[in-house]
């Protein structure tokens, strides 16, 4: 085990019994090393105490800050002891809090430095590396970084809980409400979903173990365990100190494959739950239309109370700005005060509505075809509060049957500036054409929303996206502005008086952003689009930085840091490990607020945004726009908002971006 806990502390090997099947009965006692004196003395030592072992199912090496080159040798030399005798060999890291993937690549001082060296010097030469990630609060919002710098190269990443940091006598602090629930959806959508199949089956259950740990704010317990027995030398010899404990699945092995599966919304769990509410909510639709309650005109009656649904669940600090806007609208329009917001993850999104300071109250509960009817009897009217409507069948199934139940009721249905597709599967398009004619009122956000198929015929209000209303009512006293991001906010631009300062908002891309290409080459299509475009992005970032007077500051802000929606930080991770420190690049590793991007926002000078909220974020503060629209081969909303601002010189496809157009607008817009 290589661990980056501190300075001056001796290795250690630790020797695990064989097999996890032979847990019901007696365990032989492994044994924890610890090396002192030179390499050559340590490994005669480890020789012969290697010779006396019994069959082991892992050997495990470790120092606290990495392994010196004769180390290494040593190591090297241990591993062919090892294979002799038919035990497994790994040298495993237990990081510490310093440890910091993106301060590593951009070589500025951090933990991480020594052992990501050793490690690669180890990999290199054959020996397998694995990083133990505790969960600890310096680190819950650096395990994307963390994760992705460990698979890019070839290490084995385990997130461990924070408790195994005793094992070399550091502190374990508690993780606040908002850092357990981040890592939990880490585990959930990274580690569980999309790496999942990389998994051993006992570190699956690990992983769903701590989960519940960490909701319960209890230690993580696990039936399956392995004792190790600490064994201190000095001159006169070797001294048995004690024993630990630690979980078997963290003595296994994983698959390091740098090729993890697509994320799928047709699992055949979810086909079959949304298949049945398909057809329950077809049937209450076609009641509705046998009884003649398809669409009423909308009559500016009194809403005091409203059921609003969505894309809620998955949403951004983007969508809250929407929910917000909605909010404003359909008080001023409806007179609301008290609204039931549906949520797919409730938890999430009760994260998000205290970011809210609106005059409408809002409970939020979890969006269920079984709570539906008892929830419409205690409001008056349904409205869809702005955000895309789209290829989501889940969430479009769940729509259906809630408006048709409603327009049965006689309860008025509004849609509030929605973005009006894409659609990829037709029964996605058929399901959404029939709820969107149920509407009494459609407000569309865009002009391009407005000409959109979806709404064809039924006569729109082209507007603006509800999130421009919420936004501008962010006053120069930013009422929900956390301490945490106001010191974000100093921290990532501290000593940039004077100098050009770029805000930076990117996100990954999924392979059904890509048209026109084959299914079968979707994906690996869209990874080469995005890699392009990343490798161009940051060489713009280096000549603009060469060619300016005065060093610019980039700084990246996440719209979305969640793993559920895809983590903007995977993409700062990727510019950094391209950038190499080469440019001042400061990466907000939080989960930032509406008022704390706001608050960023007002002191940068350019702002270069791919999510389509992160566009409107800086449009609202007036910085000066460069977009990015991420659907591969066509273009989509960042451009038709740009567009409508007069401002589409400024914005290009991430298929069709070059190095010199994005330095031509960086050089003008710096001017």
């Amino acid at each position: 085990m290589v661990t980056a806990l501190g300075p001056g502390e001796a290795a250690s090997l630790v020797a695990l019994p064989r097999s996890v099947r032979s847990l019901e009965s007696p365990l032989q006692s492994p044994l924890e090393i610890r090396l002192t004196g030179a390499p050559s003395e340590t490994l005669d030592a480890l020789a012969g105490l290697v010779e006396r072992l019994e069959p082991v199912d892992a050997v495990i090496a470790s120092t606290r800050d990495g392994v010196s080159r004769a180390q290494v040798g040593s190591l090297l030399q241990l591993q062919r002891l090892c294979e002799r005798r038919s035990l497994a060999f790994s040298v495993d890291a237990l990081l510490d809090g310093g440890a910091d993937a993106c301060a590593a690549l951009a070589r500025r001082p951090t933990s991480l430095a020594p052992v990501l060296e050793s490690s690669r010097a180890l990999r290199m030469a054959g020996v397998r590396v694995r990083w133990w990630i505790p969960v600890l609060p310096a680190l819950a919002y650096r395990l994307e970084a963390l994760f992705s710098l460990a698979r890019d190269e070839r290490l084995e990443p385990i997130l461990v809980p924070a408790s195994l940091t005793s094992l070399s006598g550091s502190s374990s602090e508690a993780l606040d409400e908002d850092m357990t629930r981040f890592v939990d959806d880490f585990i959930a959508y990274r580690l569980l979903e999309e790496e999942g199949h990389l998994l051993s089956p006992a570190r699956r259950v690990f992983y769903e173990g701590l989960r519940v740990a960490l909701r319960s704010h209890q230690v993580p317990t696990t039936t399956a365990t392995r004792a190790l027995r600490l064994l201190e030398g000095d001159a006169s010899g070797w001294t048995l100190a004690g024993t630990r404990t630690v979980p078997v699945a963290l003595c296994e092995t994983s698959d390091i494959s740098d090729a993890p599966a697509a994320r799928s919304d047709s699992l055949p769990g979810e086909v079959a739950v949304v298949i049945g509410e398909g057809l329950r909510a077809t049937a209450e639709w076609m009641k509705t239309v046998a009884g003649g309650h398809r669409r009423d005109a909308d009559s500016m009656r009194s809403l005091p109370r409203v059921l609003i649904i969505g894309a809620y669940g998955g949403e951004h600090i983007g969508d809250a700005a929407i929910l917000g806007g909605v909010l404003l609208r359909i008080h001023r329009r409806y007179g609301t005060r008290q609204a039931i917001l549906m949520s797919q993850r409730p938890e999430h999104t009760r994260h998000l509505v205290p970011m809210l300071d609106t005059p409408v109250s809002v409970t939020v509960e979890e969006y269920l075809q079984s709570t539906v009817p008892d929830l419409l009897q205690q409001v008056d009217g349904v409205v869809f509060a702005g955000g895309p409507l789209m290829d989501l069948p889940k969430q479009l199934v769940k729509h259906l049957f809630t408006v048709a139940l409603a327009r049965r009721a006689g309860k008025p249905f509004v849609l509030e500036g929605i973005g009006a597709g894409p659609f990829v599967r037709w029964p996605s398009a058929w399901t959404a054409r029939r709820l969107v004619r149920m509407a009494g009122r459609i407000s569309v956000r865009t002009s391009d929303d407005g000409r959109a198929p979806l709404v064809r015929g039924l006569r729109p209000e082209v507007g603006r996206d509800p999130a421009f209303d919420y936004l501008e009512t962010r006053t120069a006293d930013l009422t929900r502005l956390p301490q945490i991001d106001r010191e974000w906010v100093d921290r990532l631009l501290k000593e940039t008086d004077g100098r050009v300062t770029i805000g930076i908002n990117l996100r990954p891309i999924r392979a059904d952003y890509t048209t026109d290409t084959a299914a079968s080459r979707r994906v690996a299509y869209t990874r080469f689009v995005e890699t392009l475009f990343e490798e161009r992005l940051t060489e713009a970032m280096r000549q603009f930085h060469k060619a300016s007077s005065r060093p610019p500051c980039f700084v990246f802000f996440p719209m979305n840091a969640i793993q559920f929606g895809l983590s903007d930080l995977r993409s700062a991770y990727r510019l950094q490990r391209l950038l190499r420190g080469d440019v001042d690049f400061r990466i907000w590793e939080g989960d930032a607020s509406i008022d704390g991007v706001v608050a960023l926002l007002r002191r940068l000078d350019i702002a270069i945004t791919m999510r389509f909220h992160a566009t409107i974020y800086a449009l609202v503060q007036q910085r000066k726009v460069i977009g990015i629209d991420y659907r591969v081969g066509r273009r989509d909303k960042v451009a038709a908002l740009l567009t409508d601002f007069g401002k589409g010189d400024y914005c290009t496809r991430i298929d069709e971006m070059t190095t010199p157009w994005l330095l031509q607008r960086l050089t003008e817009l710096s001017a």
